[in-house]
């Protein structure tokens, strides 16, 4: 298990940054895909900040690109 909580946000925030590159998109592209904000999904992927995000924010990702919810929570490097 994870030490603390930020280590979550951080290895979801990293992994939502890896589907966005793997789709090759800006974080704009991504963002208006997603009806987002670039902002938030800078915040999103930013390793120093650790926001919240919903079930909501990652299963609509999990549609939109086809990826397993699991994708969010894997701490490989």
């Amino acid at each position: 298990l994870m030490e603390n909580i930020d280590e979550f946000y951080k290895t979801i925030g990293k992994n939502i940054k890896k589907v966005r590159l793997n789709a090759r998109e800006t974080q704009e592209e991504f963002a208006e895909k997603l009806d987002m904000s670039r902002g938030f999904i800078s915040q999103l992927e930013s390793p120093n900040l650790n926001v919240g995000v919903s079930l909501d924010t990652l299963f609509i990702i999990c549609q939109k690109y086809n990826v397993d919810i699991k994708t969010f929570f894997d701490n490989n490097e």
